[in-house]
């Protein structure tokens, strides 16, 4: 335990006990072995999410308000246990903790800070766990809850320059009234001039269980916060179609509002008492808006109203807002919200004080960027009072800084101000040093675009403080600031400061692989593409729990004595000559033209996935060294689980794409969509995969007997989603080659991350509801990659959905569920060519080439096609120019290519030459002479 730190309580388990901590819920303990030669708890059978054990009464009492506290432990899933998901969980409150993803393969740390608030008392954290009431058996270990030493060393970033002041636009961040006391309130108003509720100013925040009008008492904290300090409140989000009470799309007797025009009066009515209720709240409260007592800006008036596919002819989300009032809806928000904010309630001194904006996510992004596009211009042209588009981006690594550029630059075009409205970028997962340097990059490029858009900008806001606190913490450490309130690289990226050079960073699949004498040439080497060493060397790896196997191919024609390759692993040196050495190294090395191979194994201690190793890989030609890592420094190896791979045989035909199961399917080998990502149980596939030329073909038979169309995102809709790499650069972020096509249950198609457009004219597709669910077939350009032998990175999951809402997904091959934004673990298929088949020509035969008049002759097939039907035809033939067709008698041809058939009497009647053939689809393919005489 670091030294700047005070533990509060740590339980390791090792006693056979859960220390101080109490039981939760209804439950059974056990205990089993650790990985580290003691004990860890075992939650037997947990039915809840609160079954496990809490923390005593009183833990927590005598911490300030503002204090931020550590929780920590490792999560393991029984063997067998489909993935779920740990946290802490502190009440009263109920607020998670470090929720974060959990399986039986491999130990998780589960970890995240809890910020006290205002009058906290009596608090109680207990751990816990995902998917409902499922029952299952989970195992905890090493428990730690710590927090800060008062005067701890260091830099914490309230004393560093304000990051406001390196901007010409306001700085926002999101927040609850966690952030508004503490430490986590000093950074905030060190760095930030506007906060945005983060959750309390949505609908459902405004109403209590008996439908009255209940502002949120932390609406009214936040509000108090920002008119003391002197920031800004961009207000978020008046309409929308998510955390928006049931009963707003309801009759008073529970039954839902339909199109009719009574109904769309009832909704009408609804959402202007809803705008003028926050209104009259606000105004009521802090003054009129516009004035100085007043620091509300702004309100995303309407938000992700743009629907993700094209299926729709108008581009808009099937919300229950539109289900009622269809696209009337969007100009009736802004008609009420500017009546109600920027008119009735409104200082009579000030002009339209409150800007007003319409709010999406994914808007950096092709299709949806034009549908967006013409939404708003839309709405212009027709006079509604949209001051403002805001642009989410909610980003990752792999989206081309190039994309926002273009949006702002594109959207500047319309009289209307822009802002970046929910800013962060994870880093994926696990988090590393190379991955949080390269985040710090990402930041830094971003703030650059938005310094260049500075007059375009009405402001740009992080969707969180710190990393604990984001609801995509899961997928990678988003945000500015950790968990301590420390600067990242993050922040001096957005500050424009210096930054360290990246180390490099990969993933390595778990493998064992053979080190015999034909190593250097075992397919796991041609999976995936080699990562370079220079410009001479590339090499691979592969890992089991006590070691990492490392490919290394080196460009060298001449032979030195000092040719060698070298592994820094973590604290241990490896040196393989080109010689192969004394052998103190297991390595085999393998000359090849123009240099040589080395597999080296370099040993690991109980490696499991999700460990990163460190490593740098050397290659040395003579008196030069090249290297993965800058000398000195070592790259980020994240042991990744097993890469999913399959073959994908060659079709002779193309299947028809009309979701009829042709016959070609039957040469294709299965794969399931056996990883459970989110959810238990649930719609899963069968999935094919057949080639022809530069084309991949998916047939997906998807088991799921309830099938719900109903969500209004595409992704909470029953549907499948193929995910195609062609070319298999693995390069992490999606390139112009990568492809997430989504295709539902009902026949919609959409995209993920990537050009849509460009991605539609590479797809075919159709989809036919079966007896239990549905099938869907596909046709996907390689986009000039295919061909015998081609590597494509490849992966397939199952989206199932019950209510509108996504309950559950599988996948193939990327357990991570983090595929739509990375390829790097998705699974790999080589198209493998069929052999040519050797027809040997159909052949018959007869018993006898001359027989009596009127009598028999045994005629034999062979080599045909099984279950093939062939005519034997007899023709009596005296002459080229006489000919005279006697019999003809239809054989079916057995499993065996042979058939057998007996002809006699009236056909050989006439005395002479005769032939017996063989007759297919109208064509002879084989015949033999009969000659028929009087004895």
């Amino acid at each position: 335990m670091a030294d700047d730190v005070e533990v509060i309580s740590a339980v390791d388990f090792d006693d056979g006990t859960i220390g101080a901590w109490q039981p939760s819920g209804t439950q059974s303990f056990d205990y089993v072995p650790d990985d580290d030669g003691g004990l860890a708890l075992a939650v037997v059978d947990r039915s809840a999410d609160y079954v496990g054990i809490q923390s005593p009464a009183g833990l927590f009492d005598g911490y300030a308000a503002g204090d931020v506290l550590t929780f920590s432990m490792q999560v393991r899933l029984a063997p067998g246990t489909p993935a779920s998901q740990a946290r802490f969980v502190m009440k009263p409150e109920y607020t998670w903790i470090g929720n974060t993803a959990v399986t039986a393969d491999a130990w998780t740390t589960v970890t995240g800070t809890y910020t006290v608030p205002d009058g906290a008392t009596g608090r109680q954290a207990y751990l816990g766990t995902g998917n409902g009431t499922a029952t299952y058996t989970y195992y905890v270990d090493d428990l730690t809850v710590t927090a800060p030493v008062s005067g701890t060393p260091g830099e914490n970033a309230s004393t560093l320059d304000p990051l406001s002041d390196t901007v010409d636009f306001p700085l926002g961040v999101a927040i609850d009234q966690r952030e508004t006391v503490g430490a986590a309130a000093d950074v905030l108003t060190r760095h930030f001039d506007q906060i945005t509720a983060e959750n309390h100013m949505k609908p459902d925040a405004w109403y209590a269980a008996d439908h009255t009008f209940t502002p949120s008492a932390q609406a009214t904290t936040l509000m108090n916060f920002a008119a003391a300090n002197d920031l800004r409140v961009y207000g978020h989000v008046l309409v929308w179609h998510s955390q928006t009470p049931d009963w707003f799309f309801q009759r008073d007797d529970g039954t839902p509002l339909t199109s009719s025009e009574a109904d769309k009066e009832i909704l009408r009515e609804r959402m202007r008492t809803h705008i003028f209720s926050i209104a009259e709240y606000l105004s009521g409260t802090w003054g009129s808006f516009g004035s100085d007592t007043n620091p509300l800006v702004a309100w995303d008036v309407v938000n992700e109203v743009v629907d993700d596919g094209s299926a729709t002819a108008d581009g808009l989300r099937r919300s229950p807002w539109y289900q009622v009032l269809g696209a009337e809806y969007i100009d009736l928000a802004f008609t009420y919200a500017d009546e109600a904010f920027n008119d009735v309630y409104a200082d009579p001194s000030t002009d339209r004080p409150v800007s007003l904006f319409i709010n999406d996510y994914n808007t950096e992004s092709g299709g949806k960027q034009d549908r967006y596009f013409a939404l708003v211009s839309s709405l212009i042209e027709r006079g509604i009072p949209v001051d403002g588009v805001g642009h989410q981006m909610h980003l990752n690594l792999g989206v081309p800084i190039s994309q926002l550029d273009a949006t702002l630059d594109r959207f500047a075009a319309l009289p209307v101000v822009q802002a970046v409205t929910e800013l962060d970028v994870p880093t994926g997962t696990p988090v590393t040093q190379p991955g949080l340097i390269e985040q710090g990059y990402y930041y830094r490029d971003a703030f650059r675009v938005f310094r260049e858009h500075s007059a375009d900008l009405y402001s740009v806001t992080v969707w969180g403080l710190t990393d604990g606190r984001s609801w995509r913490d899961d997928s990678g450490a988003p945000l500015l600031f950790d968990d301590a309130l420390q600067a990242k690289y993050a922040f001096w990226g957005a500050a424009d400061g210096e930054l360290p050079a990246t180390p490099e960073s990969a993933d390595s699949f778990q493998a064992d692989v053979a080190l015999d004498a034909d190593v250097a040439g075992d397919l796991a080497w041609r999976q995936l593409p080699t990562i370079a060493v220079g410009d001479t060397a590339r090499f691979q790896t592969r890992w089991t729990a006590d070691h990492l196997t490392v490919y290394v191919d080196v460009d060298d024609a001449s032979v030195d004595a000092g040719d060698a390759v070298a592994l820094s692993v973590g604290d241990a040196e490896l040196v393989v000559p080109r010689s192969g050495g004394d052998g103190s190294v297991p390595a085999v090395v393998t000359p090849r033209d123009g240099g040589y191979t080395v597999v080296l194994q370099a040993p690991l201690t109980g490696a499991v996935a999700g460990d990163v190793v460190d490593l740098d890989v050397r290659v040395t030609d003579g008196g030069d060294v090249v290297g993965w890592n800058r000398e000195g420094t070592l790259g980020a190896l994240t042991l990744v689980g097993p890469l999913g791979y399959l073959e994908v045989a060659e079709t002779a035909q193309e299947p028809v794409i009309d979701a009829v199961v042709d016959p070609q399917w039957a040469q294709a080998d299965v794969v399931p969509t056996d990883l459970q990502i989110e959810g238990t149980g649930g719609a899963s596939a069968q999935v094919r995969t057949l080639w022809r030329e530069d084309t991949l073909y998916v047939l997906m038979d998807v088991t799921d007997p309830v099938i719900d169309s109903t969500g209004s995102n595409p992704w909470t809709r029953d549907s499948v989603e193929i995910y195609v790499d062609a070319g298999n650069s693995k390069a992490g972020a999606y390139t112009a080659l990568d492809s997430q096509i989504r295709i539902g249950a009902d026949g919609a198609v959409t995209f993920g991350t990537g050009d849509a457009a460009a991605q539609a004219a590479r797809l075919t597709s159709a989809v036919a509801t079966t007896g239990t669910g549905y099938v869907v077939e596909a046709a996907i350009s390689l986009a000039g990659t295919g061909g015998a032998g081609t590597f494509h990175g490849l992966d397939f999951q199952v989206n199932d959905a019950s209510g509108g809402e996504r309950t559950g997904i599988r996948n193939w091959a990327n357990p991570t569920g983090l595929g739509y934004q990375f390829t790097s673990q998705w699974g790999v298929g080589q198209l493998v060519e069929t052999p040519p088949v050797v027809v040997p020509d159909p052949s018959l035969t007869l018993s006898t080439d001359r027989v009596r008049i009127a009598g028999s002759v045994r005629v034999d097939l062979a080599d045909f096609t099984p279950g093939q039907r062939v005519t034997v035809r007899t023709t009596w033939a005296p002459a080229p120019w006489l000919t005279l067709v006697t019999a003809r008698t239809t054989v079916v041809v057995g499993a065996e290519g042979t058939a057998s058939t007996t002809v006699r009497g009236l056909p050989l009647l006439l005395l002479g030459p005769y032939e017996i053939s063989a007759v297919v689809d109208g064509a002879k393919v084989a015949s033999a002479p009969l000659v028929v005489s009087l004895r």
